[in-house]
């Protein structure tokens, strides 16, 4: 048998702990179990997860939209940054294995299976909204990833983890847990967007964008009080540095225009699909500010942030990438 063929892969490919005898497959009649509805918008029911935003069908759209949007800044067809075709070339007799942390739809996961077949990509999230029926080097499971990973230490050979950090409180104990499963030279990859929008000319966006700011405050303090986050997108490399269990830790920030300023025509593409994924987001929002310490307002915070959407030029979005290699 070839181990590196994904026709031969088991469910386990040995890279788990005995925990993974747990691993059963959610029947239909389960799902309704999974989610709650809140203010007419689909939540996860899991009670120790902090991540606020809807699962529904809404919100998927714009998840799925960004994916599609960090392939056309990224620029890489296997939609990544890193050495990722590096760490994944076929090597005879070896099978390169991928986890994903809060897949959600699934979409980077089955892209990248697309692009290295020969790798097994496992995708993990709280709420089975992905594909039942994915290729066959594609494992979708459920899990909280506060939780330890079932997967034996030193069995990975990529961690990705993007848009996690409103479910993630204690960023560094995620850290060493990635660092424990992860191979000698393993990958880490961490991709995030920055919670507070900017002026590509350097001005001050308290002054250009009040409303938009006034969203974003209110939406910090909402996420701190009622569910313990923190903006800690910046934070990630010193998290990875301080952890002494990685090293070549590089960055990037992308910055992503919102609207239609640009002249040149694919920017202002680009910016005009974040301007209506960030209406999404502004939406999405809403009942989550409802529950928060400025719930009277979030009606205001969110119709004076669309307005602005529209109607001021030079507001950017920042993406934050780093990865950094297991010592």
């Amino acid at each position: 048998m070839d181990p590196t063929d994904p026709n031969n892969h088991t469910d386990d490919d040995d890279t788990s702990s005995e925990s993974s005898d747990d691993v059963v497959e959610v029947a239909p009649g389960d799902f309704p179990g999974y989610f709650q509805e809140r203010g007419g918008r689909l939540f996860h029911s899991h009670g120790h997860c902090p991540y606020p935003l809807p699962v529904d069908a809404e919100e998927q759209e714009r998840q799925n939209g960004l994916h599609g949007l960090l392939r056309r800044i990224v620029g890489d067809p296997w939609v990544t940054v890193g050495p990722m075709r590096e760490q994944l070339a076929a090597t005879p007799g070896e099978l390169r294995r991928v986890v994903d942390l809060g897949t959600g739809t699934g979409q980077w996961v089955l892209d990248m299976a697309r692009e290295f077949p020969q790798a097994r990509f496992y995708g993990l999230d709280i709420v089975p909204i992905a594909t039942r029926y994915p290729p066959v080097n594609v494992m979708f499971e459920m899990h909280d990833i506060l939780q330890p990973l079932r997967y034996a230490s030193g069995t990975i050979d990529v961690v990705h983890a993007r848009s996690i950090t409103m479910a993630v409180r204690n960023y560094p104990a995620l850290v060493q847990e990635a660092a424990r499963v992860l191979r000698r030279n393993g990958l880490f990859i961490s991709c995030e967007w920055a919670r507070y929008p900017r002026m590509e000319d350097g001005s001050d966006v308290r002054v250009r964008a009040p409303r938009a700011c006034a969203f974003f405050d209110a939406v910090r303090e909402t996420l701190r009080v009622r569910r313990g986050i923190e903006s800690i997108a910046m934070h990630i490399p010193q998290f990875l540095a301080e952890s002494r269990l990685f090293s070549h830790i590089e960055t990037r920030a992308y910055r992503v225009p919102i609207g239609d300023w640009p002249s040149e025509p694919n920017t202002k593409d680009i910016g005009r699909d974040m301007r209506e994924l960030m209406v999404l987001y502004a939406h999405s929002m809403h009942t989550v500010l409802s529950e928060g310490p400025r719930a009277r307002y979030a009606d205001s915070l969110v119709e004076g942030y669309i307005r602005e959407l529209w109607c001021v030029s030079g507001m950017v979005s920042t993406c934050l990438t780093v990865h950094a290699r297991r010592m």
